[in-house]
């Protein structure tokens, strides 16, 4: 157990370091702001500014000047809630929409370049041990 846990905790780092290398230049953003673009991109529905802030675990008061920024930049748009009229929600413009989509493409292009430096065994060691410990990881999740 004790080799299993220090594994996964060297497994967390390595995989941090080698996303932000791969998605170095994908955005001209700050992490906070990609990270909002990123949640609204991933759920593909408006968001109140609560259910981002607790998603990301981030300030409600720090999530109002984010939110600002990012809808100057015409990255979103803020819109009254219609299921609850004291709140508003957030929803991704078609711009927002089109430089998310535009990240992932280089941060898939980037991906690629690393791992053609990787011999083809080394790549097929890759894809099954990814494939695995994202199944062990969903069972722990499930049990």
């Amino acid at each position: 157990m004790q080799q299993i846990s220090k594994e996964y905790l060297e497994l967390i780092p390595n995989l941090f370091k080698s996303f932000q290398r791969i998605n170095q230049k994908a955005s001209n953003l700050t992490h906070l702001q990609n990270q909002i673009l990123e949640y609204l991109f991933m759920y593909q529905h408006p968001l109140t500014i609560k259910q981002i802030s607790e998603g990301l675990n981030v300030p409600k008061q720090q999530m109002t000047d984010l939110v600002k920024r990012l809808m100057e930049q015409g990255y979103i748009t803020k819109s009254q809630n219609k299921e609850d009229k004291r709140s508003f929600v957030i929803e991704l413009t078609e711009n927002g929409t089109a430089s998310q989509q535009e990240k992932w493409a280089i941060i898939y292009q980037n991906f690629v370049a690393d791992l053609a430096k990787l011999d083809t065994e080394e790549q097929l060691d890759l894809q099954y041990a990814l494939h695995k410990v994202n199944i062990l990881l969903r069972q722990m999740e499930e049990r």
